[in-house]
């Protein structure tokens, strides 16, 4: 998954089950990057570098991946 390199960690297909929207991942990324003490990004630059993968991923734009975005309904990943 390109979310995995671009952070370089390891998200559990158990926990990649539960991830359903755009908010839920960030704020996965948020706390796991945390939890390894990778403090070089804030939340907002998480969710930016996150944002610019999954429109690289997805083909989608920029203003599509909001956090109420659905990866299957709303950004067509599944």
């Amino acid at each position: 998954m390109a979310i995995e390199e671009g952070f370089a960690l390891e998200i559990p297909d158990d926990k990649a089950e539960q991830l359903f929207t755009v908010g839920d991942m960030h704020a996965f990324l948020v706390s796991e990057l945390r939890r390894l003490g990778r403090s070089d990004l804030d939340e907002v630059g998480i969710f930016h570098m996150m944002r610019d993968i999954i429109c690289r991923q997805a083909g989608v734009q920029p203003d599509e991946v909001v956090p109420s975005a659905s990866f299957v309904k709303d950004l067509r990943l599944d």
